[in-house]
């Protein structure tokens, strides 16, 4: 029951924000009482926490799939990172219905005054985690010669970093997915256009 609460707060959590999500909202479709909710997580602060746990340990997961993964190009990492996107807003974004929120990260970044010190740690480690790995594969893109001995990896990897981490607020901005995929294909062009290594 534990985790079937989380998945739900979850969902309400990326939908409705910290604010709108209430225990009532949790417990109607898992045909519960709030008492428990209570019981399990105590209070609202702790239930979002552990969701915001779960879910940053589960983008991270499928954020190092993609950077990490030493036998594709930096090309294909940028747009496997896409994909992975693409998969995650297409669930909270069906038919002509686009703009909501889909990623619990972009969503309670925006509240960040009330989501309570745990859960701005686990944004912070989101994010650092991110650069980190970017940073990796980066590195791993220059050891194989794929970039120009000049790169500015640093740079390249922070701009990279920086997209990936604003895609969710991104895509609420733009109204649909289609514009995040057109920013993304036109950093992939810049910067190999710039710094990619003659074949």
């Amino acid at each position: 029951m534990k985790e079937r609460i989380k998945r739900v707060a979850t969902d309400l959590l990326i939908r409705k924000g910290y604010r709108g999500a209430s225990f009532a909202d949790i417990a109607k479709p898992l045909g519960i009482t709030t008492a428990n909710i209570h019981y399990h997580f105590g209070n609202k602060q702790r239930l979002v926490e552990a969701a915001v746990k779960d879910y940053v340990a589960g983008s991270l997961a499928g954020h190092e799939q993609v950077w990490l993964d030493k036998a594709t190009t930096l090309r294909a990492k940028l747009r496997a990172v896409v994909a992975f996107n693409r998969a995650r807003y297409y669930r909270f974004n069906r038919g002509k219905v686009a703009g909501r929120p889909w990623s619990l990260i972009a969503r309670l970044r925006l509240e960040g005054e009330v989501v309570g010190a745990g859960v701005r740690a686990e944004l912070a480690r989101f994010t650092e985690v991110l650069h980190r790995d970017v940073r990796r594969a980066v590195q791993s893109a220059f050891d194989r010669g794929e970039l120009k001995p000049d790169a500015p990896l640093d740079d390249i990897a922070f701009l990279i970093a920086n997209i990936v981490n604003s895609s969710g607020v991104f895509t609420q901005d733009a109204g649909d997915f289609d514009r995040l995929e057109q920013f993304f294909a036109t950093v992939e062009n810049v910067l190999l256009a710039a710094y990619a290594a003659p074949r």
